[in-house]
């Protein structure tokens, strides 16, 4: 019975259906409760309907790496939930819990130590960077993970390697990619930097990043390292994936890939905010890759397009995860015949590649009830 839930949970999740997958795998877990692949597709179904669901699958990924310490795919899910949430504290309370629940467990006593280490580490960490103390957080940093190491449930470093963390990038990608510290990794590039330590910071944000390709302060750590180390190009590089893909309203971003383009003695005019679409590619491959994507169908003559320009360049701004795009329907007429614009301004809401909502006329409230509405449940 267990084996047949799951197998509907996987088949709706691949579908989509991810409330309809959770609610599958509950009914595998009151089935048996010890199959840990169920507690990790859970964890999986969870995050795929956003953030506001982020605890939830966190404690999934807990349960499903006490029950089986080896399995490598729960362990970096846990990992890429934590960068995600940017706390440990809720891993660290959901393997207390269990331990509590299984006195019996080395697996979750192990775990709690391990995760207990990565927070305590980063807590002190933190307290001595906004102190100003960055030797002393860098210390705190690098003897969280070491001592997460140690008490890794499957381990399989030695004591020389939790301590090479220090100096060895190989090391620290090997940890990183067992356990959830990339954050303490990309905390850790902070202080290298703020010493003057670029290369090291570059190595910690790049084992970050190989732990959780998707986490965006270790993109945006690794980009200003590489400027400082002055690798212009692939810093350049940097800036611009995170702007267009990740950061489309943030000024400073965009600011990175200018000043890197100006230091290697090249042009550059990026600016952070509403993007004016030009062909019907460039809308089509934005609107499939955003998270998230708000298009605003305007035309230079219309009198309400003008009056609420304003607005949606502050929401922009406002929400720099969120692609806001610009179509003027006289200069891409392809596109609007394609989206069947009939008035302007409309405005269109796009969630993952898929169309969710659409309004005619100025009505900033009405955009912004959408970022409200819709912001929680993207990753």
């Amino acid at each position: 019975m267990a084996e047949a839930a799951k197998e509907r949970g996987n088949a709706l999740y691949k579908s989509g259906k991810f409330s309809d997958a959770v609610a599958a795998y509950d009914e595998a877990i009151a089935a048996d409760a010890s199959i840990a692949s169920v507690h990790a597709n859970r964890a999986a179904a969870l995050s795929g309907q956003g953030r506001a669901f982020f605890a939830e699958a966190v404690r999934s990924c807990v349960t499903a790496v006490a029950l089986d310490p080896s399995y490598a795919r729960a362990r970096s899910r846990l990992g890429q939930l934590c960068t995600k949430l940017g706390e440990l504290d809720t891993a660290t309370t959901a393997a207390e819990d269990l331990a509590r629940a299984d006195p019996d467990s080395a697996a979750a006593k192990a775990l709690t130590r391990l995760l207990r280490a990565l927070r305590d580490g980063r807590n002190e960490g933190n307290a001595a960077f906004k102190s100003g103390d960055h030797a002393r957080a860098k210390e705190s940093y690098t003897a969280g993970i070491a001592k997460a190491a140690e008490s890794d449930p499957d381990r399989d470093t030695n004591d020389e390697d939790a301590e090479q963390t220090t100096t060895t990038s190989s090391s620290s990608e090997t940890l990183a990619r067992r356990m959830p510290c990339a954050l303490l990794l990309c905390n850790r590039a902070a202080c290298s930097s703020a010493l003057g330590d670029h290369a090291s910071a570059l190595a910690d944000a790049e084992a970050a990043l190989n732990a959780d390709p998707t986490y965006v302060k270790a993109m945006l750590r690794r980009a200003h390292a590489l400027e400082a180390t002055g690798r212009l190009g692939e810093a350049r590089a940097a800036f611009s994936t995170i702007f267009r893909a990740e950061l489309p309203g943030d000024p400073a971003v965009a600011d990175g890939v200018n000043r890197c383009a100006r230091a290697a003695g090249k042009a550059s005019d990026e600016r952070a905010g509403p993007v004016h679409v030009t062909d019907g590619a460039q809308y089509s491959q934005t609107v499939a890759a955003a998270k998230l994507c708000v298009v605003d169908f305007t035309a230079s003559w219309c009198g309400p397009c003008r009056q609420i320009a304003p607005a949606f360049e502050r929401m922009a701004l406002a929400n720099p995860t969120v692609h806001f795009l610009k179509v003027d329907v006289d200069e891409v007429q392809d596109v609007a015949a394609r989206e069947n614009v009939r008035s302007m301004p409309t405005f269109k809401l796009y969630r993952y590649g898929s169309k969710v909502e659409e309004f005619s006329g100025a009505d900033p409230n009405r955009l912004q009830a959408w970022l409200t509405r819709y912001l929680p449940t993207v990753a």
